[in-house]
């Protein structure tokens, strides 16, 4: 397979500090119970509970939510709150995320099990009993910082193309489409932020739901993305830009030229068989007879239109 073709691209800079996109509080995120988060993160530090996409509250005491944020290690978590459990930070594990390269990670939950993936790949998985997701209290959804009533981890780097699901996507799903920009119509997608506006102070939501969102110390860049905005052709399984170039052996083009051959024959063969019925259409007659005068050279007599029987 080729190499992934890379594109410069607008992306916002989070700086670690202030930058973070307020997303609010819309019925669209309080997703009941299947769920799936992904983002492309280009992460220059690491530190524990740091917010990618996240509307977690986590006092200890007082728990709610769900998020993508970093481990504070090399990984990244998937956290999520569920009537019958307290809060679970689901690891990708150590050396899963490196620092200053793109990433594209996703958290999903098809209310029977937890999974986390890095670049398409299952990391990690923890089975939670079928419970639906606690939003008591509900807190802001937040783009680059997690923050509740008395903390706050702003995450400093580069995140694109935020999607939200009412589904639980499946591995093959998160590969076929993570390096294609959507369209914002697809089946179970109730949020979807590209983050390449390139010089707003709002992101859009490309759904229909159109949850936008407000930057706050906002810092646009361009910047090389594994994005493209071709969409993965479902029905014919192709990816535009994982294609690789195939030439045809020798020995498949002697193949072909062998089959031309047969057809040939065939050919050759029924137009035999269709003069030896006795029953022909003039048109076939017409030009036997027409061939084998030319052959001798004499003229070409008009004949009448009709069946010729012999």
């Amino acid at each position: 397979m080729t190499e992934l073709i890379k594109s410069l691209q607008s992306v916002l800079m989070f700086d670690g500090l202030l930058t973070h996109i307020s997303l609010g509080q819309k019925p669209e995120f309080q997703i009941e119970k299947e769920i799936t988060l992904e983002a492309w993160i280009y992460c220059e530090a690491q530190r524990r509970r740091t917010g990618i996409i996240t509307n977690v509250f986590d006092t200890s005491k007082v728990e709610s939510g769900y998020g993508l944020l970093l481990d504070g290690k090399s990984g990244i978590f998937f956290a999520l709150k569920t009537t019958s459990k307290t809060i679970q930070y689901l690891s990708s594990k150590e050396d899963s995320v490196k620092l200053n390269q793109w990433h594209h990670i996703a958290g999903t939950y098809d209310g029977q099990r937890m999974k986390v993936y890095v670049d398409g790949v299952e990391k990690n998985t923890k089975v939670i009993s079928n419970s639906s997701i606690n939003y008591h209290p509900e807190n802001d959804l937040l783009i680059g910082m997690y923050k509740d009533n008395n903390e706050s981890y702003p995450f400093s780097g580069q995140i694109a193309d935020i999607r939200i699901w009412k589904v639980a996507r499946t591995e093959q799903e998160l590969r076929q489409n993570m390096h294609h920009r959507l369209q914002g119509s697809e089946l179970g997608l109730v949020g979807y932020w590209s983050l390449n506006e390139g010089s707003s102070h709002t992101v859009c939501d490309k759904t229909s739901f159109g949850n936008n969102g407000i930057i706050h110390n906002a810092n646009w860049v361009q910047t090389e993305l594994p994005i493209v905005n071709v969409k993965y052709n479902f029905k014919l399984g192709v990816d535009p830009i994982m294609v690789k170039e195939t030439k045809t052996p020798p020995q498949s083009i002697e193949i072909k030229e062998n089959k031309a051959s047969e057809a040939v024959k065939k050919t050759e063969e029924i137009k035999q068989d269709c003069m030896m019925t006795g029953l022909s259409d003039y048109g076939f007659w017409a030009q036997k007879v027409k061939e084998e005068r030319e052959a001798r050279k004499e003229p070409d007599p008009s004949f009448r239109r009709g069946r010729i029987w012999c």
